[in-house]
């Protein structure tokens, strides 16, 4: 049996770094090393013997991590390569055949795949556009069983930006626990929030809870592919013995750069920059997309590094993007990589200037498909 394609990782991969401007980076603006550190620190980076490192990530490293969570330390951290390797690892951790996952759409359609290549069942879970993106949490009690081994969710959503509140997420413990599942916590935009307070961890609430996360994304670091599952301490032992199966260790020099990332100031100045960064462009957007209202609108994200856009044009959300790629140059996810046609997601993270000129070839491409759409 074959993992089924994960579309939204293909696309990417192919065209992002092919376009003129690439708007379907879900991220913000990636910092350089120069950027990151001093002098002396670069010195200390490039005279870092290359060896192999800690398997399971350096002590470090994990401990630095742990710092995010309540009442974790580094023996609840497993490194991995990129979030995506946490999520691959948590599938394989807690699905196996005949077990059901439920899992929140839209979202960063993952660990579905690998729960389908275990040949589980996979059920999904609306979010309510209508509901401002939130979940129907009646519907979602449905849909539990006994057979329901694992409720996935991505809080702060991608692709919506819509955040759930405590009371919210309280009930969905409540849920998982009624039937003994385990929950996972897909937390890659805590931090991305673009007013008001941080997202708490659904680590805070539930023991059962396996959190994925990562550099890429708030931390603007995704070239390093530093990612990791928090967990209870058994779980992060079994998950190190899939590890081994997989990319064994990540980079040693990966690593290093991650401990300065996790450092208390760098933290700070790079949350501070990611808020300012997200809301300039979002104030751009809603000015930008006024002579759409028409055809195009969007419910405003609380955080994520991006803007989740529905039109009701008679055109297919991958054709769209396709036609707009070759023609004009910009790139944007479609809905389709989603599970949802009819939408289109933009990224927020780019540089202003970079991202007004997407916008703007996005205005030439719709412009010249549909002439009389403003």
């Amino acid at each position: 049996m074959k993992l089924p394609s994960f579309d939204l990782e293909r696309i990417q991969s192919i065209y992002e770094n092919s376009v003129k401007i690439n708007l379907t980076e879900s991220g913000i603006e990636p910092f350089s090393l120069k950027e990151l550190m001093s002098k002396s620190e670069l010195d200390e980076l490039i005279n870092l013997p290359l060896g192999y490192g800690y398997t399971q990530g350096n002590p470090k490293l994990r401990e630095r991590i742990s710092s995010l969570y309540k009442g974790f330390n580094y023996k609840n951290i497993l490194v991995t390569a990129g979030s995506s390797e946490a999520i691959f690892i948590t599938a394989l951790l807690i699905m196996s055949e005949g077990d059901e996952l439920v899992m929140m759409t839209p979202n960063y359609l993952s660990i579905n795949g690998v729960a389908s290549f275990v040949k589980a069942k996979v059920s999904y879970i609306k979010l309510e556009e209508d509901l401002g993106w939130s979940i129907d949490l009646d519907k979602l009690k449905e849909m539990v069983t006994e057979k329901t081994k694992l409720i996935s969710v991505c809080n702060p959503n991608n692709p919506t930006g819509s955040v759930m509140n405590e009371k919210e997420m309280k009930e969905i413990v409540k849920i998982a626990d009624s039937v003994g599942a385990y929950i996972h916590s897909d937390e890659v935009y805590i931090g991305t929030e673009l007013s008001g307070s941080e997202t708490p961890s659904f680590q805070n609430f539930y023991h059962k809870v396996l959190v994925t996360s990562g550099l890429s994304k708030t931390f603007s670091n995704p070239g390093i592919r530093i990612g990791w599952l928090a967990a209870e301490e058994q779980l992060i032992e079994e998950g190190w013995a899939i590890k081994d199966y997989t990319t064994v260790a990540s980079s040693i020099l990966s690593q290093h750069i991650a401990c300065k990332v996790l450092e208390p100031m760098t933290i700070q100045k790079i949350k501070k920059r990611a808020k300012k960064l997200l809301n300039e462009n979002l104030e751009y957007f809603e000015k930008w997309i006024i002579p759409y209202s028409n055809n195009l609108s969007f419910t405003r994200p609380q955080a994520g590094g991006f803007i989740y856009v529905k039109y009701n044009l008679d055109i297919n959300s991958t054709d769209l993007i396709h036609n707009l790629r070759k023609n004009e140059g910009v790139f944007v996810v479609p809905g389709d990589s989603f599970g949802m046609d009819g939408y289109f997601r933009v990224g927020l993270g780019s540089e202003p200037e970079t991202f007004i000129k997407g916008l703007d070839l996005i205005s030439t491409g719709l412009n010249r498909i549909f002439p009389d759409l403003t």
